[in-house]
Formats: structure tokens, C-alpha cells, sequence
């Protein structure tokens, strides 16, 4: 396919689509020796585009925090395998280290949406493969705004007034991933999200859909408002809206969630070892709305 290119100042990088207008990749790119005017285009592409990918980089964990830097504030992680020098780095691996997972081995395993629990929306994740199996480990990115625009117009309309509870704690329960105290549910209100919101990418209106933090939908009983979720996200995942990531070693994957779902897909882990750095970036322009409070809890 034909190259494309995203200009900044008086640069151009050469991009290729990786899928239609939702998914590219940036091309003849080094992130660690990058200029000015490169990293300039590289942000403009990150805001311009919900997925990037950038293959060949030899990113140290503090390079990966330089270059989620550029992005958004990172969001510290205080649950799920902290780097330990860099605690804003989730490791994910099925690593082990004196009979002991160096990281998390098995996240993301089901269609979900990362950052719903904030009261103010916007998150963009990123994830760097150090060590990547060659069969299976593919991350599958949804495009939820081609999804929404699928849909008769009518239904669309229907859909605008769906009004969803997103819950931290019964995420945490739901996968088990820690014991709650009373403080805890205490300290980690539900907050309630639409279920079509607008892309921060170009303003289009899109799916915001999950698994896991969603509690219910308002108004609707618990039976009837899980199966419309589960209908909704069937309908957005769909294979002619995902983009199928097949890794290689060094590669960088950057997506937005608000116009997006992901989910991880298996390997072997006897045959195989992986080693995934991700990070957590709100958007500058949201930084602001984002309560000490929610900045001491990690987010799904």
C-alpha cells in the first residue's frame, strides 16, 4: 500500500494504513533519537489517529515513560505488576522470577474498554513488546465508531439515551483481583457514562462499551441491561471492525479508548515467555477534572 504522510512544522513521517483510516503505521521511525520536529509529528499522528503502531524500537522502561510523557499524564498503577523502578509501567508477563510472576500474566482476556472508571472521560494506552510469542498473543482493537455508524439510524438514536453504572469494585471483584475493605467501597464510587459518546479523535459519535467495570444500565433491569451489553459489544467486535495486531519484538501499540474496545488473545505459556510494558496517559486536556482520589486508584 501506498505511503501517507502526517506533517508537523516542516517534517513529514511516512505512515502506511494498517487498517482503512483507524489503524496506521508510522514508518522510518526511532522514538529514542528522534528529533524535535520528528516527535512533534509523532504527537500529531497519536492525536489524529486511535490506533499507531511503531515497529523497531529499542525503548529502555525509561524511554517508555519519556514517550508516554508525550501523550498524556501517565496514570500510576497500584494494583496489577508495577515496574519497579517506574510504578506508572504495568508489567505484563508470564514471566517468573523465583517461582513468583514478575508481572501479570493473563490481563485483558475478554473485549473491554480501559478508563471507565474516571468521572471525566479519556484514556490512551500503550504498550511496548519486549518479548512477543510468534503464534497467538495478538491484541484485537475494535473500532467503535465504525460500529455506531453501522447501525440504522434510528437505532443510533435509541442508543444516544442509554445511560450505563460503571463500577471499580465490581470490577475487582468480578475478576478477584484483590480483597475490598469498607473504606475501599467507601473511597470507589460508581460513576455513570453514556453508552455513545464522541470521539476525541474527530468528533464522530461512538461506542463506549466494556466487560468489566459495568455494573448495570440505568433504568433497565439487570438481566435486560447486561444482555443490551452484551449485544452491543457482539455487534462491535465484529470482524469487519477489528484491527488484528500480530507482534514482533520492539513493536509500540498505542490506541485511544474512547473510540475503541481491545481484547488479548492466548498463547501457549509452556512454549512461550512474554514481556509487554503498558502505560496509562489522560489527556492534558482532561488532567485537570481528574480528583486526587482517582489518581491514587488504577483504572480498567
Amino acid at each position: 500500500m501506498a505511503a501517507n504522510a502526517v506533517k508537523a512544522r516542516t517534517i513529514e513521517l511516512p505512515t502506511r494504513s494498517l487498517k482503512g483510516d483507524f489503524a496506521l503505521e508510522i514508518l522510518d521511525l526511532d522514538l529514542p533519537t528522534a528529533t524535535e520536529d520528528e516527535l512533534q509529528a509523532f504527537d500529531a499522528i497519536c492525536r489524529s489517529s486511535p490506533v499507531v503502531v511503531v515497529r523497531n524500537q529499542k525503548l529502555s522502561a525509561a524511554q517508555v515513560m519519556k514517550v508516554s510523557e508525550r501523550i498524556g499524564k501517565v496514570s500510576a498503577q497500584h494494583r496489577v505488576g508495577p515496574h519497579p523502578e517506574f510504578p506508572a509501567i504495568t508489567i505484563l508477563s508470564n514471566k517468573k522470577v523465583n517461582g513468583e510472576y514478575i508481572g501479570t500474566p493473563n490481563a485483558g482476556r475478554s473485549w473491554h474498554t480501559d478508563g471507565t472508571t474516571y468521572a471525566k472521560l479519556g484514556l490512551t494506552t500503550m504498550l511496548y513488546g519486549i518479548e512477543c510469542p510468534p503464534e497467538g498473543a495478538d491484541t484485537l482493537i475494535a473500532d467503535a465508531v465504525a460500529a455506531f455508524d453501522a447501525l440504522p439510524k434510528a437505532r443510533q438514536e435509541e442508543l444516544e439515551q442509554v445511560r450505563v453504572v460503571h463500577s471499580r469494585t465490581h470490577l475487582i471483584q468480578k475478576y478477584n483481583r484483590s480483597v475490598l475493605t469498607p473504606e475501599d467501597f467507601e473511597r470507589m464510587k460508581d460513576v455513570i457514562h453514556p453508552v455513545v459518546v464522541c470521539s476525541p479523535i474527530d468528533g464522530r459519535k461512538s461506542f463506549f462499551l466494556t466487560n468489566g467495570s459495568t455494573k448495570s444500565v440505568v433504568g433497565m433491569s439487570q438481566e435486560d441491561g447486561m444482555k443490551l451489553i452484551q449485544e452491543l459489544i457482539k455487534h462491535t467486535t465484529q470482524d469487519q471492525f477489528v484491527y488484528s495486531h500480530k507482534w514482533k519484538d520492539n513493536d509500540v501499540l498505542i490506541w485511544n479508548d474512547m473510540c475503541t474496545m481491545h481484547s488479548a488473545t492466548l498463547y501457549d505459556e509452556t512454549k512461550y515467555e512474554r514481556l509487554v510494558y503498558r502505560t496509562w496517559m489522560r489527556p492534558f486536556d482532561v488532567v485537570g477534572a481528574t480528583t486526587a482520589l482517582e489518581e491514587s486508584m488504577s483504572h480498567h
